[in-house]
């Protein structure tokens, strides 16, 4: 066995919920990985697996003593931050985490310079819903992630980074989308109460009410006190931007899609109320952590970043 492994053993079989399965996924024989836990069980006397129910669960003892693997990690991980910044940052390890659009929509220009200005820190992104990136910032597996809620969970600081505009977005192949809405600046339009009825009587694309940009999207229908005739509904803003390119239907359309996605093509672009379609973005970790130097440097590169106004056409 890897020396100094003991600990990732013991996580493992806690994950895997069976001593077979973990023993293949680290690569060793179940006969060995047996003797390591029944060894570990001797010096510590009790048992951390309760071995009559399958799938495993831990002990009472086990769980203490997982919970103590896990402090030992994380004091383990900061102790290796620390001494990366006393090294001025020649090496360390950074992990940013976000749903997929967010990481696709805000880290790609502020990853390109980090790695650049900091190449010998190594840097790791994690997709996934924001309830299992909060967990996995909480459990110290995720140092930074990005997120557009702030201050509902005291476990977690949070630092506004940018505050985009979100655009009512309208194929351009139909005639009513340059008919409708007054023009403003930069090629966006306005829209009226009698405009947005009257886009009503198209498809809209739309996301579920959980997500940020699904509840601005019903803050709209309430404004206007209207409803599309047809709804198509889906899971993520990259689907609802590629249906609208497509002349399915009407979508919300954030600043940072705009910007970042490359569109050669644009939708025509609505701005029906100045104070529904805005959007915070945050930067959040866990409080009361240690703040190593590549997060601090990542989190100064990404406001520098977002701190000015940038031609939406």
């Amino acid at each position: 066995m890897k020396r100094n492994s003991g600990g990732e053993y013991i996580r493992t079989i806690a994950e895997m919920k069976s001593i077979s399965a973990a023993a293949e996924a680290l690569g060793i024989s179940q006969p060995a990985l047996s003797s390591y836990l029944k060894k570990q069980e001797q010096d510590l006397g009790t048992v951390l697996f309760d071995r009559s129910r399958q799938p495993l669960e831990p002990t009472d003892s086990g769980r203490v003593y997982l919970a103590y693997l896990e402090k030992q990690r994380l004091m383990n991980r900061e102790m290796r931050q620390e001494i990366s910044d006393i090294d001025n940052l020649k090496s360390g390890h950074l992990t940013v985490g976000g749903a997929t659009f967010f990481n696709v929509a805000y880290l790609p220009v502020a990853v390109e310079r980090f790695t650049r200005e900091y190449p010998g820190v190594d840097l790791e992104i994690v997709d996934g819903k924001i309830p299992e990136i909060t967990m996995k910032a909480q459990q110290g597996k995720v140092d930074l992630f990005i997120t557009p809620i702030a201050g509902e969970d005291d476990r977690f600081e949070y630092e506004e980074f940018m505050n985009e505009k979100i655009y009512l977005a309208v194929p351009s192949q139909w005639e009513i989308s340059r008919r409708i809405g007054g023009e403003r600046p930069g090629g966006i339009r306005t829209l009226d109460r009698d405009g947005f009825k009257e886009l009503c009587e198209y498809t809209f694309i739309v996301l579920k009410d959980d997500q940020h940009i699904g509840r601005k999207m019903k803050e709209l229908f309430e404004k206007f006190e209207a409803e599309p005739v047809k709804r198509v509904t889906a899971e993520q803003t990259m689907t609802t931007l590629a249906l609208t390119l497509k002349g399915v239907g009407v979508s919300l359309i954030t600043e940072s899609s705009i910007r970042n996605f490359g569109i050669k093509e644009l939708p025509v672009l609505f701005l029906p109320d100045e104070e529904i379609c805005r959007r915070p973005m945050f930067i959040a970790r866990a409080a009361g952590r240690y703040l190593s130097g590549p997060a601090r440097e990542f989190m100064r590169i990404l406001r520098e970043e977002y701190s000015y106004e940038m031609p939406i056409l």
